[in-house]
């Protein structure tokens, strides 16, 4: 769990140390409202160094629980690939680092990243039913090892997007995802923390166990009906996972 703070501190906070911090823009794709927690969805942005329009971008999450009726919050949970936002920072500094007088505050996300959710609204109450359904099938996966039921609960055409593996498309692709992940994983439980419904898109924190340590995993579900979901979007830092004997 992270400190309090503030609205305006939290908008100026980045992924990254104050020597380039100072010149990051955050652009909010999206941001979701579910009683007293916040679930926001962050672009963090660099200046192309050369002024042209090469990307200097990480994409993440951010989890915050309001504070009664100021604008105090508690930090729930901040979720984006460490790993990546590495990476872009050397590439930055490599093609030259500041760019003096250059605001980049038109600087948005990348065009595609993902589907926008259903735009039919659809009774929050059918959304809670199918989440509590998801919620199930992940749990008794965990426990008993068999991950077949969850894949099940996805359409046809489902997007999958991992923040630290890549993109794949439709079920079976997800299943051999499922697979593959629960093979390489050092985590064997995974339960729900806590979930956010704000439309038709569903931003979950599920916590993965194993006996190494613990890791905040945000996913982010569209649903598209008839306890199906079309797309999956899982955001966690990768350098926060520990293995077995390091």
């Amino acid at each position: 769990m992270g400190g309090t703070r503030d609205e305006a501190a939290l908008a100026r906070s980045g992924p990254i140390g104050d020597d380039v911090g100072a010149w990051v823009r955050r652009f909010t794709e999206w941001t979701m409202v579910d009683g007293d927690l916040i679930c926001r969805y962050v672009w963090f942005n660099l200046p192309d160094p050369t002024g042209g329009a090469v990307r200097y971008t990480v994409p993440g999450t951010e989890i915050v629980r309001r504070l009664g009726e100021g604008d105090r919050v508690e930090t729930v949970g901040e979720f984006r690939n460490g790993d990546e936002a590495d990476a872009m920072i050397a590439r930055w500094r490599a093609a030259g680092g500041p760019v003096a007088g250059y605001d980049g505050a038109e600087l948005r996300g990348i065009v595609g990243w993902a589907p926008e959710p259903l735009p039919v609204p659809i009774p929050r109450e059918e959304i809670e039913r199918a989440f509590g359904d998801f919620a199930a099938r992940v749990a008794s996966a965990s426990a008993g090892g068999e991950w077949a039921p969850v894949a099940a609960v996805f359409t046809d055409k489902v997007r999958v997007r991992d923040h630290a593996v890549g993109f794949v498309e439709g079920r079976h692709a997800l299943s051999a995802y499922i697979r593959d992940g629960v093979r390489r994983s050092p985590f064997r439980r995974y339960r729900v923390r806590l979930r956010i419904i704000d439309g038709n898109r569903v931003s979950t924190v599920l916590r993965a166990e194993g006996p190494s340590g613990g890791l905040d995993v945000n996913v982010v579900l569209h649903y598209a009906g008839g306890r199906r979901w079309s797309y999956v979007e899982i955001v966690y830092n990768p350098q926060e996972i520990v293995r077995p004997g390091a």
